[in-house]
This record gives C-alpha cells, sequence and structure tokens, in this order.
C-alpha cells in the first residue's frame, strides 16, 4: 500500500494537486509536511507517491526491440562522443590543427578550475587556441555565456574568427556592433558577446556586468594591457586592470591570452598572476624562487617547442633579404617639398593643441601614404586639390561670388577628368557632372568626417589604410593656410619617370622568374594608390603573367583572391594591401616582396607570416625595398642594425647574418609595448640628422632586451611542449568514424541517409535521392573545396543530434540485448566527472557489470560498447530485481572502482549518471 511507504526528510514526493516537492519532515499519525512550489503544505501519505530518479525510471523500463536498441546506443553516443580523447581534434572548422593546440585545448578544457594564462608565442594560434576551448566547452555543454574582452582593433578580427570560422554565434557589444546597452542591459540578454576593453572599463557599465548572470568563461586578449603598478608602497590599479578583477569573481572560467605577458617589471607580472590565483604566490619575491608553480595558470609554447605531428618543424627556414638604395634627382626634391608641408602640418596642429590633434592626425596619414609610393601620394594629393578646390567653391557660393564659383567648380571639372581620365565628349563629360555631384553631397553631409573617424583606432592603423587615402583626399574642414596652392606647387615638381623602387621590385621579378618561370610571389602594398601602380605596372612588363589583387573588403572576398592565385594556371602575382595581413594562408608562394614598410615592425613579422607558416616546405624569402635616404628607410635600417647588434651579443644570428626569429619577435613585441611609433616618425621630420630618433630607439630597444631576458630567467621551468603529450590525440580517424555512424543512424528519423562516396566522403541523401550536404573526413580536402563541410564533433548537424540524443526520455535507455555468456548480467554505463586531486577535472565513462549474485563481470566490462551494440532480446530481470542489484551491487562497486582511480578520495567529489544499461541474456 502506498501509505506504508516511508518518507525521509529531503526525499523528492509527487502530489496530485501541488505537483512536485520535497519531504521536510516524517510522516506523523498519517501526515507529513512536504515542500511544493506553491509552499508549504501538510499532506495525507497516501496521496503521495515517491519521485523516481532518472536511473530508476531507466532500469524499470528496460525491454527489447530493435528500435530501443538504436534510441539506447545513440542516447549513449551522444553522451560518449564529446568525452574521446580526441575530441579537441575534431573541430569541423576548416583549419590546420596543429599539435600543440589540441594538446592545450584538452589540458585546459579538463582542468578545474579552468583559470590560465596562453602566452604562446606569436604565430602559434592563440586566437585558435581560445575558439578550440570555447568549441569543446560548447560540445561538453559546459558553455552558455562567454565574453571575449579584446583591443579596439581587434573586434572585427575575433568577430570573423570565431563566426565564420567556428560556427560560435557571437555577436559585437557596443558603438561598433549590433548590441548596446542604451535601453537595457545587454549583458543579460545575449549570452555570447564580443567587447573592446575600453567599452567595457567605464565603472557605470563594470555595475551592469555584475548585475547579469555569471559568465562560464571570459576571455582577455592582450592581457598585459592588464597593469597595475607600485609605487611608494602604494598599489595603483589601472582601469583596465579593475575590469579584470571585477569578472574574474563573476566568472567560472578565466583566461589570459598575451605573447609578452611580461613587460620586465616582476610586480606587474604577480599582479597579473594574482588574476588567476591569489594564493599562488604572497610576493614577486616569492613568485621568482618558486617560479615552477607557474605551471600551474600559465601555458607558454615557444616556436621552437612547436612542432608538426609527425615531429618535423613547424616552420621552415626564412631568409629576410633589405635591398636598400636611394632616391634619383627628381624624386629628392620631391621628397623634400613634401617634408616641409607635412613639418608645417605638424606644427600647425601643435601651434592649436587639443584642437590640432585632428590636423596631426591626417599629417600622419599623409607621411605614411608618401611612405608607401610617390604614386599614392600623388594620387591623395591630386583628390585632395578637387575636394580643396570645391570646398572653396562652396564657400563662395555661400558668399554670393557666383563669378569665384563658377570658375572653381571649372577647376574641379577638369581635375576629374585628368584624375579619372575621362574623354571630352558627351559621355565623358555626363560622367564628370555625375562624380561632382557625388563630391558635393559627400562635403555637403560631411561624409569626410566619418571617413577620418573610421581611421582613427590606435591598434588598426594598417588595417583601415583604404579609409586613411579616402580620408586624407576628403577632409577638407581640417588643412593648411593657401594649401590648393601648395598642393600645385608640389605636383608641378612630381617626377615623372618610372619610380625608383618600382624599378628594382621590377629588377626582383625578371630575376625570379628566369629562374623559376611558375614562382608565385606575393607582394605587399598598404595602400591603393600603390597597389594599383604596382599591378598596372607589373601587367605592362610581364604580360601573360598575371596579377591578383586583394584590396580588402569581407572575409569572402579575400579567400576568393587567394583561391585564384592557388590555381596552378592562376596569376603569378598577388599584391595585398593591408588587408591580407591576417586570415589568409599562403604557403604555397615561398616568395613575398615587401614594397612599403610599415611603421611597427610586428605589422611586418604578420605580412611574413602568411607565407612563412605551418605547411611551408621551402626557405620563405622575403625581400624588404628601403629608400635608404628617406626618413622611413633610415629609421628601418637603424632598427635593423640595433637588433642584429642585440642578435650578435646573445649569439642569435644564422650563417646568413639572419636575426634568430624568436629573438626578433620577442624584441619587436616589447617594443610594441614601449614605442609610439607615429610619434617616432613625425618627430623625425624635424629631426633631419635623426639623433633625438636614435636615442630614443636605443633606450627602448635597451629596455626591450631587459624585459625579454626577465622573461626567459622567471620562464625557465615552464612545461614545454612534447610530441609524446599529443600521441593520445593523433588518430582521429576511428573517431571520424564514428561520428559518421552516430550521425547516419540519427538522420534515419529524417527519412535521410549518408551515403560513401570514397574513403574521405560522404553524401547525406533524402528519401527521394536529392543530396543534402557532403562531408569529408579529409582537413586537406575541405580547406582545398569551399562546398565541401568538415565533419568534425562541433558542426551544427552533430551538435543538435547530440542535443536531441540526451534528452530522450529514460525509459527509451535500457535495453535487453543476447550475449555469449552462461547466465544474466546486469550492464550499467556511467558518465563521471570527478575532480583530481592537482585541480584537473575529468569526465570519463565507467562500465560497472554484475551477475545476478552481485558479482562483477569485468570480461563484460572491458567490452562495454559490443553488449550495447548486441542483438535485442525480451528482458528476463524483474524492475525491482534490478533496482535491487543497483543499490546492493552495482553502485558499492562504482563507489570502489573509483576511490581506487583517486577520482572518489573525498566523498561527494564525483557525480555519476547513468547513460547506458543493458540486461543480457545468455544466447539461446
Amino acid at each position: 500500500m502506498t501509505s506504508e511507504i516511508q518518507f525521509q526528510p529531503g526525499e523528492r514526493i509527487t502530489h496530485h494537486e501541488y505537483g512536485q516537492g520535497v519531504v521536510v519532515d516524517p510522516a506523523r499519525d498519517g501526515y507529513l509536511r512536504a515542500f511544493f512550489g506553491v509552499g508549504e503544505r501538510r499532506v495525507p501519505v497516501a496521496s503521495l507517491r515517491r519521485e523516481l530518479t532518472r536511473t530508476e525510471r531507466i532500469l524499470r523500463a528496460v525491454d527489447g526491440g530493435t528500435e530501443r536498441s538504436r534510441k539506447a546506443w545513440l542516447s549513449y553516443e551522444a553522451y560518449a562522443l564529446p568525452v574521446m580523447e580526441s575530441a579537441s581534434a575534431l573541430t569541423s572548422a576548416k583549419i590546420d590543427l596543429l599539435p600543440h593546440q589540441v594538446v592545450l585545448t584538452h589540458r585546459i578544457a579538463t582542468a578545474s578550475p579552468r583559470r590560465y594564462l596562453i602566452a604562446d608565442e606569436v604565430g602559434l594560434g592563440k586566437t585558435i587556441e581560445t575558439a578550440l576551448i570555447l568549441r569543446e566547452l560548447a560540445s561538453r555543454g559546459e558553455l552558455t555565456r562567454a565574453l571575449m574582452v579584446v583591443p579596439a582593433g581587434l573586434v572585427n578580427n575575433w568577430h570573423r574568427e570565431l563566426n565564420e570560422v567556428f560556427n560560435l554565434d557571437f555577436e559585437v557589444f557596443g558603438s561598433e556592433g549590433d548590441i548596446t546597452d542604451r535601453k537595457t542591459n545587454a549583458f543579460v540578454k545575449h549570452d555570447r558577446l564580443i567587447a573592446s576593453i575600453d567599452t567595457l572599463k567605464r565603472p557605470a557599465r563594470i555595475k551592469r556586468l555584475l548585475d547579469a548572470p555569471r559568465w562560464d568563461l571570459v576571455v582577455f586578449d592582450e592581457a598585459h594591457h592588464l597593469t597595475a603598478h607600485k609605487t611608494g608602497g602604494k598599489v595603483r590599479k589601472t582601469e583596465n586592470y579593475k575590469l579584470a578583477e571585477a569578472l574574474k569573481d563573476h566568472s567560472r572560467d578565466f583566461v589570459l591570452l598575451s605573447a609578452t605577458p611580461h613587460q620586465g617589471n616582476h610586480f606587474q607580472f604577480w599582479m597579473l598572476a594574482q588574476l588567476l590565483n591569489p594564493t599562488l604566490f604572497r610576493s614577486p619575491e616569492e613568485m621568482l624562487e618558486e617560479r615552477h608553480r607557474l605551471n600551474t595558470v600559465m601555458f607558454r609554447r615557444t616556436k621552437a617547442d612547436a612542432c608538426q605531428s609527425d615531429g618535423s618543424p613547424l616552420f621552415a627556414r626564412r631568409w629576410v633579404h633589405t635591398e636598400s638604395f636611394v632616391m634619383n634627382a627628381a624624386e629628392r626634391l620631391f621628397y623634400e617639398k613634401l617634408r616641409e608641408y607635412l613639418e608645417d602640418g605638424f606644427n600647425l596642429a601643435r601651434r592649436q593643441g587639443h584642437k590640432g590633434r585632428a590636423l596631426g592626425f591626417l599629417m600622419a596619414i599623409f607621411q605614411k601614404i608618401a611612405a608607401s609610393s610617390f604614386a599614392a601620394v600623388r594620387r591623395t594629393l591630386k583628390r585632395r586639390l578637387l575636394m580643396l578646390t570645391l570646398h572653396e567653391a562652396f564657400l563662395r557660393d555661400k558668399e554670393l561670388d557666383i563669378e569665384g564659383r563658377e570658375r572653381l567648380t571649372e577647376e574641379a571639372r577638369e581635375l576629374i577628368h585628368d584624375e579619372f581620365g575621362l574623354s571630352r565628349d558627351s559621355i565623358g563629360r555626363s560622367e564628370v557632372d555625375r562624380v561632382l555631384a557625388d563630391l558635393k553631397y559627400r562635403l555637403v553631409k560631411k561624409l569626410d568626417e566619418e571617413a577620418l573617424e573610421r581611421v582613427s583606432d590606435p591598434y588598426g592603423s594598417e588595417y583601415s589604410a583604404s579609409h586613411a587615402e579616402e580620408a586624407a583626399s576628403a577632409v577638407v574642414n581640417l588643412h593648411l593656410p593657401e594649401e590648393r596652392l601648395r598642393i600645385d606647387d608640389l605636383l608641378r615638381v612630381f617626377p615623372v619617370e618610372r619610380e625608383t623602387k618600382m624599378k628594382k621590385l621590377l629588377d626582383g621579378l625578371g630575376t625570379l622568374w628566369r629562374q623559376s618561370p611558375d614562382e608565385k610571389i606575393v607582394i605587399f602594398a598598404t595602400y591603393l594608390g600603390t597597389v594599383d601602380m604596382i599591378a598596372r605596372e607589373i601587367e605592362q612588363t610581364f604580360p601573360g603573367q598575371g596579377v591578383a589583387v586583394l584590396r580588402g573588403g569581407d572575409h569572402g572576398a579575400k579567400v576568393a583572391a587567394e583561391r585564384r592565385f592557388r590555381l596552378k594556371d592562376g596569376p603569378r602575382v598577388l599584391v595585398c594591401t593591408a588587408a591580407g595581413r591576417e586570415g589568409i594562408n599562403l604557403q604555397f608562394a615561398r616568395v613575398l616582396f615587401n614594397f612599403d614598410l610599415p611603421w611597427n615592425p610586428m605589422d611586418m613579422e604578420q605580412r611574413i607570416g602568411r607565407i612563412h607558416r605551418y605547411g611551408q616546405s621551402h626557405t620563405a624569402q622575403i625581400y624588404n625595398l628601403v629608400l635608404s635616404d628617406t626618413i622611413e628607410g633610415r629609421i628601418f635600417l637603424l632598427l635593423d642594425e640595433k637588433l642584429t647588434e642585440i642578435a650578435r651579443t646573445v649569439g642569435k644570428v644564422d650563417e646568413q647574418g639572419n636575426v634568430a626569429e624568436d629573438l626578433r619577435a620577442q624584441i619587436l613585441g616589447q617594443l610594441s609595448e614601449r614605442l609610439n611609433y607615429d610619434r617616432l616618425y613625425q618627430e623625425a621630420l624635424s629631426d633631419p640628422e635623426l639623433k633625438r630618433t636614435q636615442v630614443e630607439l636605443e633606450a627602448a630597444l635597451s629596455n626591450s632586451r631587459e624585459a625579454r631576458q626577465v622573461m626567459f630567467d622567471l620562464f625557465q621551468d615552464l612545461d614545454g611542449f612534447s610530441l609524446d603529450d599529443y600521441k593520445p590525440f593523433s588518430d582521429v580517424s576511428s573517431s571520424l568514424d564514428r561520428l559518421v555512424r552516430f550521425l547516419s543512424a540519427a538522420v534515419a528519423d529524417y527519412q535521410q541517409k549518408m551515403v560513401k562516396v570514397d574513403d574521405a566522403t560522404y553524401d547525406l541523401v533524402a528519401v527521394e535521392g536529392t543530396c543534402c550536404a557532403r562531408f569529408t573526413l579529409s582537413r586537406e580536402a575541405a580547406a582545398a573545396q569551399e562546398d565541401l563541410q568538415l565533419m568534425g564533433l562541433d558542426h551544427p548537424m552533430i551538435q543538435n543530434e547530440i542535443r536531441r540524443w540526451r534528452e530522450i526520455p529514460p525509459e527509451d535507455v535500457g535495453i535487453a540485448v543476447s550475449g555469449d555468456m552462461a547466465e544474466p548480467v546486469l550492464l550499467s554505463v556511467w558518465l563521471i566527472e570527478a575532480s583530481a586531486g592537482n585541480g584537473e577535472r575529468r569526465v570519463t565513462i565507467q562500465p560497472v557489470a554484475v551477475k545476478q549474485g552481485g558479482i562483477r563481470v569485468p570480461a563484460v566490462e572491458r567490452l562495454y560498447e559490443k553488449y550495447l551494440n548486441a542483438p535485442p532480446t525480451m528482458p528476463r530481470f524483474g524492475p525491482e530485481m534490478r533496482i535491487d542489484l543497483l543499490s546492493r551491487s552495482i553502485e558499492p562497486a562504482l563507489q570502489r572502482e573509483l576511490q581506487r582511480k583517486g577520482a572518489a578520495e573525498v566523498e561527494g567529489s564525483y557525480s555519476a549518471e547513468l547513460i547506458g544499461c543493458a540486461e543480457i541474456l545468455p544466447s539461446q
């Protein structure tokens, strides 16, 4: 009778009227007190029934039948697939996966707590590692809310990488994105956000962040900007640091990224480590003495550590040659006049104080364009002259000077005819009218000022190069006195013959193609005026070689240009703007020319990284073209010389005189934090001998070298990467076959099937024969073919099926099968989540099989997956017998097994969920 059941406090029960509840007090006189959704109630014991656990529901409903077996197996796989050893190597993103990335992902995903600094050297893929961690946690069902905090200039790069490459559905928060908190708290409503650190660090926004639910994971990119200083015993925390401090306690997992985490100051680095584990070191001094403890919160892989899956070096060698030469007389005359023009502009900007900042910024754009090519600066000057002429016509019109307006408008028409090469017939004249109307509209609407705002981001200066040209041409509200006349004078002395630098490039191409006619060559130039000149001159000089231009635009446009260039009979040359610096892989080419030199040398390292990356099988050849008598050329050569001096003193120069790449990256990474390159180059305009520039550069380099040494000393006890760590994850073929089997069985519910095309290719086919999708198991094939989907654990289709099959009713999980044994056995399969002694969190699968008498059967446990797939039969045990076996034999055996493995040293340190159950009966 129900009334005879003894209910214990804390036990879950169900009442026909109040629904589910929990027992508060034991029964007395046939009644007990229980807490329901409506509150506490005193109810008759007879009106209650015990709420069955998931495990009890599975054990009570064991059944045979083919359909039951299929459902039970799919449900088991939905739990088991995400915790396979090779799970972190099974991404469907079309990227090259490197061994050190796979190992790091697995280590962090299985750790507890997950609070780490990832300090891999530049070029080893910290963005990819982060995306893999996000994917892995999402696959395990452990990631709902995630926040990426990144520098403003990298917001779009992160957004593209996480969404287009990894399908992670992040949104951008802030004025540059789609999500704001003007009306409501966006941090409550949106679960996956990318935001710039400057957007988040205001106190009002930190309060909103803390009012929202806790995050599962918060990531800070370029984490060395989270600084705290100590002066006179007082600690001063920057706003960046305060933001990180607030978020570290409002997130389960917390990850910092930085290739240069130590800036030469032990206190600052100690404060960074405090964000991860405040109990790790009591002081910076203890951190130095006990530096091996950093292994618990930090990963650092160097390029020397990392390797390919076969153990071969990750990077081929690289050979960098700087070709320096001087301007001809006509170029020098033009350059000197241009330098005076820029110097006057900067001087005027300085005199205007805060109001002059925008003019100073505009002059800096001009200086950078001039450093790219004379052709680019001429085009910008001509277009600026046109806009200034129209602006003056507009002012004359306001003053009712009709004659002046008409004269200036006619001048503008002539400039348009000339600049855009338009004919003098009626078609040409109507095109001039169209251009004129468009430019007038831009002036009236002040679109030029918007163009300037688009390039005012200090982190993304090279990315916004095309906008910079537009801004320098169009911003007319900022100008020098008599600037139209000055530009006219400048253009009159513009050299008419082919640029010296262009001649050098064409000579170099000719030499290379005589040696190897099919050589593919990448050329980098920052500005479109330069890019157009290069493309035009190469096509004229080498007709038939073919030139592809990568101007920017969305990621799709970049990939399309890369694909054209990759084709065997495709163009021999790819000319890239700054937009090609990230997101494209050109390791099938081995020659790169830097036609112009970015002011920040780290930007040049990123360019070189397009061809000098994993997969490059030849020595990467890089040629830097430098006009040694320009300010930019002299500073570049000076920096190169100083780097070589440093490298020689520490034995980091190879036989060709090249500075070792790791040293170069480390010094330049530190230098980027110490030098404002824009200011350095601007001040050099008024320092023709470069005396001040040299002093500033030497001081910054000396500091950078010291910081590198300090970092090296502190990090020397960090664990390196070993290929042995990767071996458990290296063979993914059987795991991929398993994914195919899972998907094949799952899609049968939609009247679809997986049809094998060849060893690595499958078509998902509907019942009427139409192909819905084509999958490949080959990462290489997927990268080469756009319409080919890569099979992976994080593929949206697999993820949907994992979610669906995890949610099937427990009553559909238990099966009865026939097996090769003398007496019946009850097999249970458990998903165990346990915390190991070293803080690592382990998710494992543990089978426990027992006979009717409660004796364990290890032979069945070893082959448990085979029995989950055995032929179905009708069950013989009753529900009560199975539940009795669970409490009497299975649960104690599970407890003993986990204690033996060290997973259950402390009571309650693990959780166990029944994910598979089979009653195995002797074959008839």
